[in-house]
């Protein structure tokens, strides 16, 4: 490895990979995915030190190494995959290459800046709400969120079950999608995804930067269908309010006890939010999971037949390093407003770096679930429309 930009946790045998589609690639994965005789940290010493080593790979790793692609090492994350920007009070924050007075995002921080610092090819790690989707917005890479359920979960320790993918990072949008093929079933929604869908609420009160850099791609856009969509101030509150409740039941329900158990010293932000999700009922949980199945009435809607949704990944770049708690809890709730879209009801998503002089910015696209394998392909047409 090159750079130490404090992305990885533990550095494996670089030896050359296997045949197959994704041979002499190399990867690394988060660590909260096992691999076979290694500790899966979760993102903190002491779950670390109360658990025992895998006793085999996790199954997206042995997909990959299958595939042809060589794991090279395990990387940092934010303690126990409850938090969004990418600092770590045990580990340290990895430096983001691509503005290093400013957060790398998480929970899968190592993961994005292994990428982003071109130290692999391409790196796994997981998305709750927006694990992968921040860090590839503020390290300037692609990241993908797939559907819920398209990726087997075996051998991932678990945040929130009914929320947690398998998410994965790169430079360039082919190596996305020599990925999703590996990983990817087929596509179970057999429609088109031609009318982007403008989601008018993501882009209200962007920073100047985001919307300069993003000109040029919506005009692109726009030269075809196009329309916008609303879901207005009150169904983000209220949607909000109820995914915060079914993530908080579900990482209790995960977590709780062994948080009992061993009294793990946690970061401000991550011990309060165990603290709430400590208090979170089973009837919270059940409505919030009755507000989805009716929501997902309007969120269909929204798409039509033929449509995907455009908004920013995050309306702002990476939070400066120095700013206060205050400042960086406001700010994961504006994130978490924009995530809990996919997140919520189970859609993929595309993270797309936009280009820019200043900290990185981008642009998502988020398909209707069963859509994955048409969402990166259109991704492709786009950027590489984009580039002539």
């Amino acid at each position: 490895m090159k750079v130490d930009v404090g992305a990885l946790s533990v550095v494996l045998n670089e030896g050359a990979g296997g045949a197959g589609p994704l041979s002499g690639a190399t990867f690394v994965v988060k660590e909260n995915i096992d691999v076979k005789g290694q500790v899966s940290t979760n993102g903190h010493p002491q779950w670390a030190t109360t658990h025992a080593p895998a006793p085999a790979n996790a199954a997206v790793v042995d997909r990959l190494l299958a595939a042809g692609a060589c794991l090279v090492g395990k990387t940092h994350m934010d303690e126990m995959a409850y938090s969004l920007l990418g600092a770590n009070p045990h580990f340290g924050a990895p430096i983001n290459p691509a503005a290093p007075d400013r957060h790398p995002g998480g929970s899968s921080s190592g993961s994005a800046v292994a990428v982003a610092a071109a130290l692999v090819n391409f790196a796994i790690g997981t998305d709750t709400a927006g694990s992968c989707r921040a860090p590839a917005a503020f390290c300037g890479v692609f990241g993908f969120r797939p559907s819920h359920g398209a990726i087997p979960m075996a051998g991932v320790v678990p945040l929130a079950p009914s929320l947690d993918v398998i998410g994965w990072f790169a430079r360039d949008l082919a190596r996305m999608a020599e990925v999703g093929k590996v990983l990817l079933p087929e596509d179970t929604d057999q429609g088109v995804l031609e009318e982007a869908v403008f989601l008018g609420d993501a882009f209200h009160g962007v920073e100047t930067e985001l919307a300069a850099a993003a000109a040029a791609a919506v005009d692109m856009l726009k030269s075809g269908p196009w329309r916008e969509g609303r879901l207005d101030e009150d169904f983000f509150k209220t949607a909000l309010a109820h995914f915060r409740n079914l993530q908080a039941h579900e990482a209790w329900a995960s977590h709780g006890a062994w948080i009992a158990a061993h009294h793990p010293t946690f970061s401000k932000g991550v011990e309060e939010r165990f603290a709430i999700a400590s208090k979170v009922t089973l009837e919270q949980k059940n409505a919030a999971l009755a507000f989805r199945e009716e929501a997902k009435k309007r969120i269909e809607a929204l798409f039509g037949d033929k449509g995907f949704l455009v908004m920013p990944t995050t309306p702002f770049r990476s939070p400066l390093l120095t700013e206060s708690e205050e400042q960086l809890d406001a700010k994961r709730y504006q994130m978490m407003r924009l995530f809990l879209i996919a997140s919520y009801f189970g859609l993929p998503q595309i993270s797309l770096p936009l280009p820019t002089t200043d900290a990185p910015v981008a642009l998502s696209f988020v398909g209707r679930r069963g859509t994955d394998r048409k969402l990166l392909a259109l991704a492709q047409r786009f950027c590489s429309k984009m580039k002539k």
